[in-house]
This record gives C-alpha cells, sequence and structure tokens, in this order.
C-alpha cells in the first residue's frame, strides 16, 4: 500500500495567477540593476553566516564532484543555501528550504513530501530520482530509493550547517538516483555550538517540539556534536467535500504526526564516527486506497538508522585518501482501516553495509584526478503485505542485492580561464548488466565578474525492489521484476554574472532526454497497476536567477524558471507546472530584530482530470537578534493570505486534487548556554 500511496499522478486546471510570475520577473530585474557600491562584509572562516555573496560564490562546495572546490569550478549547477538564511527564514525541514530553490517545486499528500525538479515529478517514484546525502553520505533507502525530505527525513533541519543542491545529473560520481538533482546537507560540527542550544516550538495543529544540540571543539584533534528533536502535533480538522455524506465531509483529529530524531557525531583527527535515528509516524487523513473515511487507525510509520566511520586524509605529496564504510537499515510499516472489519499491514525491511574509497591526485601542474571505488551490499530487501483480522497474507518477498561503481574524474586546468572537467562512472547491479555513466563539463572564466558553463552528462537509476517485487495479491497492484533501468541524457548552458561586491546574476538552459522511464500504469488486461518501461520523455526550459546582498544584513534572491515537458506522444506531463516564481529575502528592522520571507508562485498543473489552478504563497518570519539571559525567539506566519491551494492527488485518492495548508503559525525559541 505504500505503493500506490507515492504515485502522485498530477493534476491540473486552467491558467491562472500570471500576475505572479510578471511581479517575480520584476524583482529579478530590480536585482540585476541593484547598486554594486556595497562593502564586503569580513569573512570568519569556515562559516557561512557573515559572508558576502562575493565570498559566498569562492566558497567550496562538496557535492558536485565529491571533492571541495569553489563554486565557480563546480561542473553543474549548484544552490547553496547558507546558515543564516536556513536561521531567518525558519524553514520546518529540508523540503520546504529547498523549494526556494530556482526550477524546484513541491507536492505534498499530507504522508510524504514530493520533490519536483525542472518540471519532472512523476507519479510512485518516491522522490527515488533525486539523491539526498548528508556529509557526503548517501541517505536514500535501498527499498523505495526514497530521498525523505519533509517531515519524515531522518534528519533535521536545526542541524544543518548548509544546503547544497545540484541541478542536474550526477551518476558519473554517486552512480543510482541522481537524475534530476542531489540534495547535501552539511551538517554542524561542535565548534558550530560551542556549548548547549535548547528550542522549542509551538504551532498550529496543536504543534509542539523540542530539540536538543550539544557540541564543542575541544582542540585541534577532538570535535563532538549531538542533538536530539521531539515533535507531536495533533494536526488540523479537514474538510474533503469528495465525502460529503460521511460526517459532512470532515475529517476531524485524523492528520496528527510525531517523530523522535537522535544525531551524533566525533571527530578525531582525520576520523569521523556518526550516528543517526528516527522515527516517523503520520496519520492519513484524506482515506488513501479507498480505507475507510473518518475511521482512525490508518497511519504509516518510516524509521531510519545510519553508523558510519569515515576516513578524510591528509594531502601529501599531491595525494590524498578518503574512505568510509557503513552499515544502515529502513523500515516502513502501514496500517490502512477498512469498511467492515478489514484491516490491512504494510511492511518493508532493507538492512544493508557499504564502503566506498577515493584518492585524490595533484602531483601533476594544473591537474586533479579522483579514482573511486564504491560498494554496496543489501543483505535484506523484505516486503510484505497482509490483513491483520481475518488473517491473510498477500505479499512475503524478500530480494537481497549488492552493487558496485568504480569511477574516474578528471580536473584539467587548459589555461587561466579555461576548466574542463571529465568523470566517467561504471555500475554493476547484481540483477543487471553494467551502466557507464559519463559527464563532460567545460567551465570558461571569461573574467572575475563572468563565468561560463557547458555540461552535459548521463544518468540512470535501476528499478528498486518495490518495484519489481511488490505485489498485493491482485487488489490494486502486480509485480513486473523483468523490469530495466532507466536512463538520462541531459545537456545545459549556464551564465553567472556577478554585479558589484554584493551581487549576481544567472542563467541557464537545460535539456533532459529520459528513456526506458519507470512509471506505474493501469494494465487494460487485468486493471491492475503495474510499473512499466515507458518510451521517451522530455523536459527542457530556462532559468533566471538573481541575488544582491548589503552590508547592513539586507538580502534578496529571486528565480523565475520557464519549463516545458512531454511524453513519447506530446502531451503534457502531469504536475509539470510550465511557470516557477520564487522571492527569497531578509530586511534587518529595529532593535536588532529581522523579517524574512518567501514568495513562492507556480502556475497550473496538469492533473488525472482538467489542470489543479496555479497560486501564489507568502511566508513571512520575524526574528529577535540573541537576547542576553532570554535566548532568540522567531515568529513564523505561512501563507500569510490563507491562499486556498490544491496539489495534484495520485489515483489511490478518491480526490481528483489534495488541499494544502492554510495560514498557520509556529513561535520558536532557542537558548544558547
Amino acid at each position: 500500500m505504500k505503493t500506490m500511496l507515492k504515485m502522485v499522478k498530477n493534476r491540473r486546471r486552467k491558467p491562472s495567477g500570471r500576475d505572479h510570475f510578471k511581479c517575480a520577473a520584476a524583482v529579478i530585474a530590480l536585482c540585476c540593476s541593484a547598486s554594486s557600491q556595497a562593502a564586503v562584509l569580513p569573512v570568519d572562516a569556515g562559516e557561512l553566516v557573515q559572508l558576502s555573496l562575493d565570498d559566498l560564490l569562492r566558497v567550496e562546495v562538496q557535492s558536485a564532484s565529491r571533492y571541495a572546490q569553489p563554486l565557480a569550478d563546480s561542473p553543474a549547477s549548484v544552490t547553496v543555501i547558507d546558515q543564516e538564511e536556513l536561521r531567518r527564514h525558519s524553514y520546518r525541514n529540508l523540503a520546504e528550504a529547498l523549494s526556494t530553490v530556482r526550477g524546484v517545486y513541491l507536492s505534498n499528500d499530507r504522508n510524504y513530501s514530493y520533490l519536483g525538479v525542472r518540471g519532472f515529478n512523476r507519479p510512485g517514484d518516491y522522490n527515488s530520482r533525486i539523491l539526498l546525502l548528508t556529509d557526503g553520505a548517501r541517505r536514500n533507502d535501498a527499498l523505495y530509493d526514497q530521498a525523505q525530505l519533509g517531515n519524515e527525513a531522518p534528519i533535521e533541519i536545526d542541524w544543518v550547517k548548509r544546503l547544497e543542491f545540484v541541478s542536474g545529473p550526477s551518476s558519473a560520481v554517486y552512480g543510482a538516483n541522481a537524475l534530476f538533482g542531489s540534495v547535501n546537507a552539511v551538517m554542524l560540527d561542535g565548534a558550530d555550538i560551542q556549548g548547549i542550544r535548547l528550542s522549542a516550538d509551538t504551532g498550529s495543529g496543536a504543534s509542539q517540539r523540542l530539540g536538543l544540540m550539544a557540541g564543542q571543539r575541544v582542540d585541534g584533534e577532538h570535535d563532538w556534536f549531538f542533538a536530539l528533536s521531539a515533535y507531536d502535533a495533533r494536526g488540523n480538522d479537514l474538510y474533503f467535500p469528495e465525502f460529503a455524506t460521511i460526517n459532512q465531509g470532515w475529517a476531524r483529529g485524523l492528520d496528527g504526526e510525531s517523530y523522535q530524531k537522535a544525531y551524533g557525531k566525533y571527530r578525531f583527527g582525520n576520523w569521523r564516527l556518526s550516528a543517526n535515528l528516527s522515527s516517523r509516524d503520520k496519520h492519513l487523513p484524506n482515506a488513501p486506497y479507498q480505507t475507510a473515511f473518518n475511521e482512525p487507525g490508518t497511519h504509516t510509520v518510516d524509521q531510519h538508522a545510519l553508523l558510519e566511520l569515515a576516513y578524510d586524509g591528509p594531502q601529501s605529496d599531491g595525494w590524498q585518501q578518503q574512505f568510509r564504510i557503513f552499515s544502515g537499515s529502513y523500515r516502513y510499516r502501514g496500517d490502512y482501516m477498512f469498511a467492515g472489519p478489514l484491516d490491512n499491514r504494510d511492511t518493508g525491511q532493507a538492512d544493508g553495509m557499504g564502503a566506498d574509497y577515493r584518492l585524490i591526485i595533484t602531483t601533476e601542474p594544473a591537474h586533479k584526478l579522483m579514482l573511486g571505488l564504491e560498494t554496496q551490499w543489501n543483505t535484506l530487501l523484505a516486503q510484505r503485505n497482509f490483513d491483520l483480522a481475518p488473517a491473510a497474507t498477500y505479499l512475503d518477498n524478500n530480494h537481497p542485492v549488492h552493487t558496485y561503481g568504480i569511477f574516474v574524474q578528471e580536473e584539467w586546468r587548459l589555461s587561466r580561464q579555461w576548466l574542463l572537467n571529465l568523470g566517467l562512472r561504471y555500475d554493476k547491479h547484481s540483477d543487471y548488466v553494467g551502466i557507464t555513466s559519463p559527464r563532460v563539463a567545460l567551465i570558461y572564466q571569461a573574467s572575475e565578474e563572468l563565468t561560463l558553463k557547458a555540461m552535459v552528462g548521463n544518468a540512470y537509476r535501476a528499478p528498486n525492489a518495490y518495484e519489481r517485487f511488490y505485489d498485493d495479491g491482485g487488489v490494486l497492484q502486480k509485480a513486473n521484476p523483468a523490469l530495466q533501468p532507466e536512463h538520462i541524457r541531459s545537456v545545459e548552458l549556464a551564465a553567472d554574472v556577478r554585479v558589484g561586491q554584493g551581487g549576481r546574476v544567472g542563467l541557464s538552459l537545460y535539456r533532459n532526454d529520459m528513456r526506458d522511464m519507470i512509471d506505474q500504469v493501469l494494465d487494460p488486461l487485468d486493471g491492475l497497476q503495474v510499473f512499466m518501461n515507458q518510451s521517451s520523455t522530455q523536459t527542457h526550459g530556462i532559468e533566471l536567477d538573481a541575488e544582491k546582498r548589503w552590508p547592513s544584513g539586507q538580502r534578496v534572491r529571486a528565480s523565475l524558471s520557464r519549463q516545458w515537458s512531454s511524453a513519447a506522444d506530446g502531451s503534457e506531463l502531469g504536475n509539470s507546472p510550465r511557470w516557477l516564481g520564487k522571492l527569497v529575502f531578509a530586511q534587518p528592522v529595529a532593535a536588532g530584530w529581522t523579517m524574512a520571507g518567501e514568495w513562492l508562485a507556480m502556475s497550473e498543473r496538469r492533473a488525472l482530470v482538467g489542470y489543479v489552478a496555479g497560486y501564489g504563497v507568502l511566508n513571512l518570519t520575524l526574528t529577535s537578534a540573541p537576547m542576553a539571559g532570554l535566548g532568540e525567539f522567531s515568529l513564523g506566519v505561512f501563507n500569510v493570505s490563507d491562499s486556498r491551494y490544491h496539489d495534484p492527488a495520485s489515483s489511490t485518492f478518491t480526490q481528483n486534487a489534495l488541499a494544502q495548508e492554510g495560514r498557520q503559525f509556529r513561535l520558536s525559541w532557542t537558548l544558547r548556554l
């Protein structure tokens, strides 16, 4: 049943909200023409909190190439959300922060958050075409390939120092899942805390959250960080007109959610030991899979565990070694309450271990060579589906797999202005033939103000155990063990222009061509859902973005994206908006307080029936500076105008579209000890 819970089958409605995008274009134009007389703020080494935009462009990012390199040298378009923005905007989870990135949009079915990138967010993919990393370590689960990014994510956004989002394919260095984008959460270290931080939140839906972070750098060799978080919410009473004959369409007290998360990290010299545990329980008020409406008990549980030991060796005579070993697990349980005595349970279990090794060689002038080997043993990939009462089993299988990959990347400085990045990776899945993923990027630093990039890359994703082997006994879905990997080829041209000391403007043109796309379809022969390889799918578009920062603490980031998508028959993809407009801003007000906000707009999207209308949503957060002995306060108002908007629903729902949250409030308090 997790099966269908994630088939986000897209819907759209007639276009509306064009004024939102005219406004976004005007904001970008304003950013581009802004004065460039601002002085550069002082840089605190290792911190992004007080960096000017010029300094930020020189910050080294890890996620594009699996080693540190300046943004301008990365073989991809990378967006960095720094710690200052994460704190000022009071984002509640990774998904909310990522929704402000150009070309990225968010959907939610009141269970999981789904990230669309550059016009692609297909039903049933469980964010499987997005790669999630924490400190460079893969966090997609092994059973569903899912990158969990909302409250279900294994980590809290409060524990993140910065977010890096890499647009486009990265299979040349990461292998599977890195098709449309990669998310790397760079986690806090003890040196970032130097003490204890207590936090407490309360907000709409009777939500409450408590958090603890502690850490310290003991000396130059030792650093420890530890964090705990617990959350509970009753949720909102929700009205669904499709169920007007049952309790007058109201689901009361059925939108609850709770989670507990823990994370720890200890650095000793060049070694790092980290561990993470999380458990999230979400109740489902919208009656998926034809479950009984307004009946308590339908809920899902997601649990993650990871233990990792990593070594990041020093550079010696132009040689540097990096490696990690890890062990992880994922547990899923879904309970579904149907009319009458029938109660159904769906479970998934994944256990795995793995290792990777990288050797970085810089002995030759103007060359940086990386050689790598990565392997993973998924020793348990088990799925079960059964009725609790009366007892009946429909599915009980386990299909362990083993994967390994060999990769090489060379960064070649052709001249002071030209940089060539070549990457190639070979991956072998125990059930499939080997797959090769190349990537080429040519970067031209025309001047200190202008950088041009041309990038071509291939990526792939092998079908996961859920897509291949899930079968609920002929009720809704059947298995397809013959499913084959899907592939994507991406071409992108990008330009980045600095405007004075505090501004920049970016432009990207891209095209993604996918073949053998894995999609869930209805088999007309038996009326069951099944995952099949489809023919070609294409998305292409243009993205314009701009940023500006001032020494006084003001900042603005804006983007406008135009996207086109099409299937082999020429039809537009579902849940694929043509326009995205975004404005992210912060403005100091009085006595150390800062007002920050995001305005996010999206055009209409095609749904199963018709279209879901476009919308614009404004979020505002007022944050104080730390007050001696009192801590730091913030008040967030989300969806300020109480806009009524919907996301396309999947075929597992009676509804054609699912209403999203109206106006919400959150009051937060943090005390540093």
